[in-house]
């Protein structure tokens, strides 16, 4: 049997990029305003069809990813594990985040989006780390393959919150929500946790 080819990190970013695009497109057609409130999860009355769309994305999101990553090939038990913890933790808090931005959109207040950056950031830094030893390109790859995850659904949720504001303007925002809050933070933790040299730290003298 012929073992898994893992795709190159530029590749894995073309993808995630397709995907922003067609999620904050996605999330830009209006869709049914779920309750905010305070106590729970702080969302209430989700209308099954925006359930679908958050949940289905990210479960798209997540095996695309997992193809495209295949994380049994990152070297160690210790960073496929972290790859797959990473990267489920971080689509299912994000499917949280999209319902919890949607309900905003019905409140008319500012949205403050404090700790959003750490959706992208902690997967990719985590990864990173977790496969050091193993070379720039293994932590290239896992990291990139995060965002597959991340990004679009940081775009869905920016989208879903101008939602009434109009296709275009909600796709804007989605697009703008998934450079700041998703690709700037994933890039930072790839630049901090990157191994100098190609070669694995395990075989260097």
């Amino acid at each position: 049997m012929t073992a898994p080819v893992p795709r190159p990190p530029l590749l894995i970013a073309g993808v995630a990029g397709a995907l922003t695009v067609a999620a904050g497109l996605a999330g830009a057609l209006g869709w049914p305003v779920p309750d905010r409130t305070t106590s729970g999860w702080q969302v209430a009355d989700v209308a099954p069809s925006l359930l679908l769309l958050v949940a289905g994305g990210a479960a798209l999101c997540l095996v695309v990813a997992a193809v495209l990553v295949r994380p049994a090939t990152l070297g160690s038990p210790l960073a496929t594990g972290a790859w797959w913890a990473m990267a489920v933790v971080a689509a299912a808090a994000l499917v949280w985040h999209d319902l919890f931005l949607a309900a905003l959109n019905d409140t008319g207040g500012p949205v403050i989006p404090v700790f959003d950056w750490l959706f992208a950031f902690v997967p990719a830094f985590v990864v990173a780390l977790a496969g050091r030893r193993h070379g720039r390109a293994v932590q290239l790859r896992a990291a990139v393959g995060t965002g597959v995850v991340t990004v679009p659904l940081v775009a869905l949720g920016s989208a879903l919150t101008d939602g009434s504001t109009g296709v275009l303007t909600a796709l804007a925002g989605g697009l703008y929500g998934a450079i700041l809050f998703g690709v700037g933070p994933l890039a930072v933790a790839t630049l901090l946790t990157l191994t100098p040299g190609d070669r694995p730290a395990a075989t260097a003298r």
